[in-house]
């Protein structure tokens, strides 16, 4: 079997903070994301298993960090997807569906698992190949029920539990199950998979339309293939946009398991004076608070300075420097530095200085 991850795109919706890096880097409670779907994947698939990565946007901060942390587990391929044109020296893409193309010489007779970088089930991915290897069919979707279809793929099914329909992104309601983040082609539908891609490439793409996977989906489905659906049963959390990001936050600091919950060592080490710490709280390495009442639901980075700050609901980044700041709801980018504010949702980007003082104290 073959894991194939699309992972080239820039991630425009979580703009400004990959303009600087992957939006699969942005670390939530502790780790990137792509460790936290790595981690899982790992307690899903036997070691040396293929892994084939797209890469394009900061495609050398992605093979190097993967190579690094990820090659003694997982046998490791990147391709590179090249882009179609740049615009305020961003690059473009043609899609989802012309970047999984590109691992047709790896995958082409084989089981193909894609997985996205920007979705994360909270449970492992065990259940979507129990639901392929027991069932009647040639393929799985993955799904998870959801509140706001619009933004998704959806599935539609048939009497039988096979998958009659399916859409990118519904104007109007169909359904409300989701294609969640990871997809299970059999080897006997692959080549035709591949076939078809390869057929949608040669499509001319006008008014800023990309070539999708869904559509192919849709035609193997027209063309008779078996495909059913794996219902997750818990959340799969989806960081494609600021918002979702802090509710997937939320999620993950509510399931993972600290040493040293009532940060007792930090306190004795000097490192928290003089603040409270509002469980569940993620504080990383070689982090200062003082003065400060943190929590609920904040992820802090690493080589944090925080200082006189009230702060719910945020993800902090790494390096950063914040004085005197009340904010709940917010995303601060890795290095930046913020002194003297009041405000809710603050959304920034790496290396940003703000401040409503005159005084420079940083």
């Amino acid at each position: 079997m073959w894991l194939i991850c699309p992972i080239a795109g820039v991630g425009t919706r979580l703009q400004p903070f990959t303009y600087s890096k992957p939006k699969a880097f942005l670390k939530v409670a502790g780790k990137r994301l792509i460790d936290h779907i790595l981690i899982k994947l790992q307690k899903t698939f036997p070691k040396n298993t293929n892994v084939c990565f797209i890469v394009g946007y900061k495609k050398r901060q992605i093979t190097d960090y993967l190579q690094k942390n990820y090659s003694d587990y997982f046998n490791l391929e990147f391709v590179e997807q090249i882009p179609l044109g740049f615009e305020a020296d961003s690059p473009f893409f043609s899609g989802l569906g012309d970047a999984i193309l590109l691992a047709k010489d790896y995958a082409y007779n084989d089981d193909c698992f894609i997985f996205l970088s920007d979705r994360l089930p909270l449970e492992d991915y065990s259940s979507i190949l129990l639901t392929y290897h027991q069932g009647n069919c040639e393929g799985i979707i993955n799904i998870k029920k959801v509140e706001n279809p619009q933004f998704y793929g959806v599935t539609v099914l048939d009497e039988n539990g096979y998958v009659e329909k399916i859409v990118e992104k519904p104007s109007e309601f169909i359904s409300d199950y989701a294609v969640s983040g990871a997809y299970l082609f059999g080897k006997i539908i692959a080549p035709r998979l591949f076939q078809l891609l390869e057929e949608q490439k040669k499509v001319e793409i006008k008014n800023g339309k990309e070539h999708q996977l869904t559509p192919i989906i849709q035609m193997l489905v027209e063309e008779g293939v078996k495909l059913k659906v794996n219902e997750m049963q818990n959340e799969i959390l989806d960081f494609g946009r600021p918002d979702s990001l802090l509710d997937g936050n939320r999620h993950l600091l509510s399931e993972i398991k600290l040493k040293d919950p009532l940060y007792e060592n930090q306190s004795r080490s000097g490192n928290i004076v003089d603040s409270k710490i509002v469980p569940p709280v993620f504080i990383g390495k070689d982090v200062k608070i003082t003065d400060s009442v943190i929590g609920p639901n904040v992820s802090i980075g690493d080589d944090l300075v925080i200082d006189k700050c009230i702060l719910s609901e945020s993800v902090i980044g790494d390096g950063v420097i914040m004085k005197k700041i009340i904010s709940t709801n917010s995303i601060i980018g890795d290095y930046s530095i913020l002194e003297d504010l009041i405000k809710n949702n603050i959304t920034i980007g790496d290396s940003t200085y703000i401040t409503t003082s005159n005084m420079k104290s940083f």
